[in-house]
């Protein structure tokens, strides 16, 4: 990129002793504002050191701009209880949010990915080549990647790659780009401008909670238990893989379900067949 400014030098301070006394505390109260995640839960590879809080002095936050859709349920928080259940959130669309740092422009955009390739993709697709920089992270469960385009290293991604993990979102690439607006920000400065921007784009993104599911089995002694079963199935959205009907009458279902479902299914194809179905949890 001939002719465009250089990032930053790594280690470039400014202001006074005052000015830095006034980042300091704004940047410890904007931590409380960091994560939308009740309790982070730790994946391989992460590291609560790099939860850099954001500095919001100096900055102009524009909201996230969405094409219109349907109204859809959204997880705000991840609960303790769903964290420990496994639950993470899917993002149900694309999103973009604008933010501003001594006139350099960050577009950040996030969308739903499950493999690799097609974070990559989307990062070629939406990245702008006449940008300074178009820095991303993604994560798609225990696999992550991300890339600092030229700037400073660990400036960029990585804190993006905090802010998302921070957010509960799990199949998500995030894609930063800059345009320079004539000032060197500094290390710190980055940090907080790349991270606030991966923040900002997810933190009113419409996502939903998504369980592990499981396999499991049911058993009936014979045919006329098989209805309370498929209502069971509509009931708590399993997913019927297997049937089998044997010579002796009994009747063999195999399905996949949430693994948060999995206790109260069992208890209410209990009470529906008065105990006569046998309910097994196989993979848990």
């Amino acid at each position: 990129r001939a002719g465009r400014p250089s990032g930053c030098r790594a280690g470039y301070v400014s202001g006074s002793g005052a000015m830095l006394a006034a980042m300091t505390t704004a940047a410890m109260a904007a931590m409380a504002r960091w994560s939308r995640v009740g309790v982070r839960a730790q994946r391989p590879g992460a590291s609560s050191a790099l939860a850099v809080p954001l500095h919001h002095g100096g900055r102009r936050h524009r909201r996230a701009s969405r094409t219109p859709t349907t109204t859809t349920p959204r997880a705000t928080t991840l609960t303790e209880e769903a964290a420990a259940a496994g639950a993470t959130l899917r993002l149900l669309r694309e999103v973009t949010a604008e933010t501003e740092v001594k006139r350099s422009r960050f577009v950040a955009r996030a969308a739903p990915v499950t493999s690799p390739e097609e974070a990559m993709d989307f990062v070629r697709r939406r990245g702008d080549p006449a940008a300074s920089h178009n820095c991303f992270a993604y994560r798609i469960g225990h696999e992550y990647r991300f890339s600092d385009d030229g700037e400073p290293g660990g400036t960029a991604g990585r804190p993006m790659l905090s802010a998302l993990e921070g957010s509960g979102f799990d199949g998500v690439c995030v894609l930063v780009t800059r345009y320079y607006g004539g000032t060197q920000l500094g290390a710190g400065g980055l940090v907080r401008a790349y991270g606030g921007a991966a923040s900002a784009v997810l933190e009113d993104a419409p996502g939903e909670l998504a369980f592990p599911t499981v396999t499991c089995t049911v058993i009936a002694p014979d045919a006329s238990h098989v209805d309370a079963v498929y209502r069971c199935l509509a009931r708590f959205d399993a997913v019927k893989e297997d049937e089998e009907y044997s010579d002796d009458g009994s009747v063999y279902v195999e399905l996949s379900v949430d693994r948060a479902k999995t206790d109260e299914l069992g208890a209410t194809l209990a009470d529906l067949t008065q105990g006569k179905v046998a309910f097994r949890v196989l993979d848990d």
